[in-house]
């Protein structure tokens, strides 16, 4: 990383000058991180003044010191973030966090109830930006530093500041610090809450503005084989029929003809191949990734250097990807970078496949760049392949794209780990040691199942047993004792228990949100009740508090949630209050070898049920996600192929008819002056040559984009289609009008896909038959009375497949009714709010 001077390093704290497009996770993580730094900042203000004002002890200084290495830790790990590491960033962020808990606990034991909730934040952090293998690492270790937190602030002795610091000041300390980092931990579920509805939100854009991309690919394809290629052919056969009229007229003027006519043939090859070269590079499936971007670097106007450091071939679906990304970038550089700009591509193998895309322009204000197409479209390209897209730039600052495609991400494309990655061995152990935790504690809840149901009753069964035990011991006392407040605890306790069986009556009847917010209610009384029974119980008590914010992420909407998150930090003020201030009822007082145990034990299942609701928001993350995201893989895979099938029928066909029919003009213009005869049968078969290359052509482009659908509407093209059909179609539309192209075109490609499978597979004798109306949204229902299938293989097909993502991206919904010997039936709807009335 280059070296920084003060202001930068300052200005990177402050942020604002990277950009995720789409999904701002990195800003998310660096202001989490920031707000963490001037807690840190705080506490260092605030025990500095202590140690200058109250007690000169050398303890405090060395918690100071320790702060201050926890306060270099989180710089660290903000200018990670700066450095693109966003994985590096969390485990810095953990490391200080876990540290410094465990060594201040050491020197004051006390400060277990403060720090028991920040060993707990690094996971919430994770959540959202770690796969499940590095997560459930992380989730392990913070198993183990609990754990030994736990034991090291019951069991030490400390340095005897306990002593020293006026009570007053160690009640504030806790006060103060217990619910900023309840806030911490809330501050954390609530992104990870809003997490889960902002990436499916932006796959669910990003989705629908890949089909729309790819039409509009195929329409400007489409138009430029119209508008170049296919005139070129037609004014070459015009060319080619006049000089075979000359030739029996007026032969001196054939010669100069033919000569301009092999002229244009040349020009027509060219720009054919360059256009197919535009739609897919050859060097890219050739040479690779490395050799097709400095093919297009040697072409930019603008000076373009290429760098590779430890580039290999990777499958299909990631080059072209990343090609087409830099592309755009390349050509973003020579519209707005300046005459003068120079750009440097940088790829690199590192922990996953990585490029850094500069040049030295104008740069841009950063609130552009989301407004850029370009730009939009490259994070949509990188997203659905698994990758991120981030981007830094300020005005006459130049910009620089920096895109990641993690190794899981390559992995699961068929690369091929090529080196055993660093520190794989400790990841490993503590992946074992998380599902060793997890594996126990789904025993206990005798349920592995994600849904709230069983986290809840489990919960809430615990709480009832407590709470029968407990009366049931404060009543038997109050029998022989005649004490009213212990009547007064088993009236409570009694109280409690109904409560807990109402809650439990509403998960049964499944009504979650409900269920959880009268579970958190009880959860909250619960570690109230107990810390003003148990003091000592406050580090257990903050981690009950705080399972109610953590269970609400995935189920309650935003305006509940706020209703938890400040339900969770009023409930922690409480339990500190209760914790520092009350006396209890003398637990303390017990032996150490019965206190210990009891509280080691309450902590580290409190812990446990903390990190399972963080591994489950992690699961609930990416199950919401992982069918948008495989949506959005194929159907970026679909446009590519279609790409390189088009280059390739480009090549095979016209291409290669243009370049016999050049070939052909030249061998007429010689024979002109030596066997003038020959010419004329020679020229007839350049004429049909040059018919079937604009025929072939024609078809081609028509396949791509057909014109009837932006000419004649919806109706006009598929009835078009049904003519080509080799199954006898009949198309009905009712109250059809015209509608946006992105509706019309995906209607047309789903019912074409149908069509063709039906072709394929519903038998030579079947029909078929379409129906379209509008009727509260547009609806068409496809039906062949051919052979049909077994339901189970339906979504085993790539057909039907393509038009669920098609017609998803949309905002409409594809049902289909099929068995072996009744034909298929295929309905589809799109709402009218997807597209206006």
């Amino acid at each position: 990383m280059e070296r920084r001077g003060a202001r930068e390093v300052l200005a990177g704290l402050r942020g604002h000058d990277i950009i995720e497009i789409g999904a701002p996770e990195w800003e998310r993580l660096r202001t989490y991180i920031q707000v963490d730094l001037i807690g840190v900042t705080v506490a260092v203000v605030w025990l500095t003044i202590l140690w200058v004002v109250v007690l000169p002890d050398r303890w405090l200084l060395v918690i100071v010191a320790l702060l201050l290495v926890m306060a270099v830790f989180l710089v660290r790990a903000i200018h990670l973030i700066h450095g693109y590491r966003r994985f590096a960033a969390v485990v810095v962020f953990a490391v200080a966090n876990w540290i410094v808990a465990i060594a201040v606990t050491s020197v004051v034991p006390f400060a277990l109830s403060t720090l028991t909730l920040a060993v707990l934040l690094p996971v919430l952090v994770a959540v959202q930006h770690m796969n499940h293998v590095r997560l459930s690492a992380m989730l392990g270790a913070t198993m183990l530093v609990g754990t030994a937190l736990v034991v090291v602030g019951s069991l030490s002795r400390g340095a005897g500041l306990e002593g020293q610091v006026p009570d007053g000041v160690t009640n504030a300390l806790a006060i103060v610090f217990i619910p900023f980092i309840t806030t911490l931990v809330s501050l954390a579920a609530w992104q990870n809450h809003g997490m889960l509805v902002t990436r499916t939100e932006a796959l669910r854009e990003s989705r629908a503005r890949l089909v729309a991309t790819a039409d509009r690919e195929r329409c400007q394809i489409e138009r430029n084989l119209h508008e170049g290629p296919q005139r070129s052919l037609e004014a070459a056969a015009e060319q080619t029929r006049r000089a075979g009229l000359l030739l029996a007229s007026e032969p001196e003027r054939a010669g100069p003809l033919l000569s301009r006519l092999s002229d244009d043939l040349q020009e027509a090859s060219a720009e054919l191949r360059a256009l197919a070269h535009g739609i897919y590079p050859p060097q890219l499936g050739q040479y690779g990734l490395e050799t097709a971007l400095r093919s297009a670097a040697q072409r930019a106007p603008i000076p373009a250097t290429v760098h590779a450091i430890g580039i290999d071939r990777y499958p299909p679906e990631i080059e072209i990807n990343v090609y087409f990304c830099l592309l755009e970038a390349l050509r973003n550089a020579i519209k707005h970078a300046g005459s003068d700009a120079t750009v440097s591509i940088t790829l690199q193998d590192r922990n996953g496949l990585s490029f850094d895309f500069r040049d030295t322009g104008v740069g841009s204000r950063p609130d552009l760049i989301h407004a850029g197409t370009g730009m939009i479209n490259m994070n949509d390209r990188l997203g659905a392949i698994g990758g991120t897209l981030t981007i830094s730039t300020s005005s006459g600052g130049g910009l620089r794209l920096h895109g990641h495609l993690p190794r899981s991400a390559l992995e699961s494309a068929g690369v091929e780990r090529s080196r055993k990655e660093r520190g794989g061995a400790v990841r490993d152990a503590l992946h074992t040691v998380w599902h060793t935790v997890a594996r126990l504690y789904t025993t206990l809840q005798r349920s592995a199942s994600p849904h709230p149901h069983q986290y809840i009753a489990t919960g809430m069964w615990a709480i009832l047993g407590v709470a029968l035990g407990a009366g049931a011991v404060a009543l038997a006392l109050f029998t022989g004792t005649h004490i009213p407040w212990l009547l007064a605890l088993a009236g409570g306790c009694g109280t409690v228990a109904l409560l807990i069986v109402a809650t439990l009556r509403i998960v049964r009847r499944d009504r979650i949100e409900q269920a959880i917010a009268s579970s958190a209610g009880i959860a909250w009384c619960y570690a109230l009740a107990l810390t003003v029974l148990i003091p000592a119980a406050l580090p257990y008590a903050t981690l009950v508090a705080v399972s109610p914010v953590l269970l609400s992420v995935a189920y309650l909407p935003r305006r509940r949630f706020k209703v938890i998150m400040a339900g969770t930090i009023a409930a922690a003020f409480a339990i500190t209050l209760a914790g520092v201030l009350l006396p209890g009822v003398g637990f303390e007082r017990a032996p150490l070898w019965l206190t210990a145990p009891i509280v080691i034990a309450l902590v580290v299942l409190g812990l446990t049920r903390a990190s399972y609701l963080a591994w489950h928001n992690h699961v609930m993350l990416v199950a919401r996600a992982e069918a948008l995201q495989e949506s959005r893989a194929r159907l970026v895979a679909t446009a590519d192929r279609e790409r390189r099938q088009i280059e390739r029928n480009l090549h095979d066909g016209a291409q290669q008819r243009l370049v016999a029919a050049a070939v052909q003009s030249r061998v007429a213009q010689r024979l002109m002056a030596t066997q003038p005869a020959d010419v004329g049968p020679l020229l007839t078969q350049l004429s049909e040559d040059l018919r079937e290359a604009q025929a072939e052509l024609r078809d081609l482009a028509h396949g791509i984009y057909p014109p009837q659908l932006a000419e004649s509407g919806l109706e006009a093209a598929l009835r078009a289609a049904a003519r080509h059909s080799p199954l006898p179609a009949e198309i009905h539309a009712t109250d059809l009008r015209r509608y946006p192209p992105e509706i019309e075109i995906n209607i047309y490609f789903c019912l074409l896909e149908a069509l063709q499978n039906a072709g394929k597979h519903a038998g030579e004798h079947a029909t078929v038959t379409i129906d379209l109306r509008e009727k509260d949204g547009l609806s068409f229902d496809f039906h062949d009375n051919g052979d049909g299938c077994h339901p189970a293989l339906i979504r085993s097909g790539q057909g039907i497949t393509n038009m669920y993502d098609r017609l998803g991206a949309i905002g409409g919904t594809l049902t289909i009714e099929t068995s072996p010997g009744t034909g298929m039936h295929l309905h589809g709807f799109i709402p009218s709010s997807a597209y206006g009335r």
